[in-house]
């Protein structure tokens, strides 16, 4: 029997996954075969909320938000099967995340997704978008549905996913870095500043900083009503910040503008909840003719 192919407007693919605004990320799903592949576009406007969070007149789209798009393309090649729809999804792994040309307002993305495997609740597969037939951005992505994979796991023997801090690296002394000086070297503004205050820097090597999640931001209440957790993109966005302050803290490289070009081992191992403290430790490796690249980690109540 041949595959029925599908396609889902707005209101269709609400009916699939929980994301709403301003946290949903497609517009169309033009094409779809449950449990195989899906085709969308993302049409991206001047006007969205977060294309203002920056001190510059070089609009884009960030890389988070790219990330996301391709993850909720992705959720439909699972998601628009019946004995799936509706399911709360949890961003769980990202491999080998490429953005190769920025994005900016005005251009449409077409997105493609295929579902490689979908087993006990843990999907898994690759993304990628193009514009004008050029590709633009790519992932591979592991999601877990929690309904279906704690059923499972209540039947496997447990592990865990957490670890401890050491106490030494998690108690640094306090300094005066808050918003006033993060912004002094960064471009970041709201509602795209997602760093709270600095505990510990020093600049060309280490940042300790913090984001403290309340219920009052604009995501908790669709992200999502039953259940408020804080979207994945934006815990990545969050590390990223860190990460970007390690060499903007240099006084050379003040306000300078950044691109994102390559993520790797992105893993997000357990929710965010509203009233959290997200503790966020990024390292410079090395930073050479204009390339920066190293590690965050992050921790919330020293998990």
């Amino acid at each position: 029997m041949e595959d029925q192919v599908l396609s889902f407007n707005t209101a269709d693919i609400m009916e699939c996954q929980q994301n709403r605004y301003p946290m949903l990320f497609l517009d169309q799903v033009t094409e779809c075969v449950p449990l195989k592949y899906a085709k969308c576009y993302k049409l991206f406007s001047y006007d969205e909320w977060y294309v203002h969070g920056y001190e510059s007149l070089n609009y884009k789209v960030w890389s988070s938000v790219q990330i996301e798009a391709m993850t909720q393309l992705f959720l439909m090649t699972f998601l628009t099967a019946d004995e799936n729809k509706g399911y709360v999804t949890a961003s769980n792994k990202f491999e080998n995340v490429q953005f190769i040309k920025d994005i900016k307002p005005g251009q449409k993305l077409n997105l493609e997704a295929r579902l490689d495997s979908f087993r006990h609740g843990i999907a898994r597969g690759i993304v990628y978008g193009e514009i004008n037939g050029l590709k633009v951005c790519s992932l591979e992505a592991t999601i877990v549905v929690p309904d279906i994979f704690y059923k499972i796991q209540k039947r496997l023997p447990v592990k865990t996913l957490s670890r401890k801090v050491d106490p030494s690296r998690s108690s640094p002394s306090k300094i005066n870095f808050g918003i006033d000086k993060i912004r002094d070297h960064m471009l970041f503004k709201y509602p795209w500043l997602f760093l709270d205050n600095v505990s510990h820097i020093e600049p060309g090597k280490v940042v300790k900083a913090n984001k403290l999640f309340t219920y009052n931001e604009k995501y908790f209440p669709s992200h999502f009503p039953s259940d408020p957790n804080v979207p994945g993109f934006i815990i990545i966005e969050s590390c990223i910040q860190a990460f970007l302050l390690t060499f903007l803290s240099l006084n050379q490289h003040k306000k300078s503008e950044t691109a994102n070009r390559s993520l790797k081992n992105v893993q997000l191992k357990r929710k965010i909840l509203p009233g959290d403290i997200l503790e966020l430790h990024a390292r410079l490796d090395t930073f050479k003719e204009g390339v920066a690249s190293g590690s965050v980690e992050s921790f919330v109540n020293s998990e």
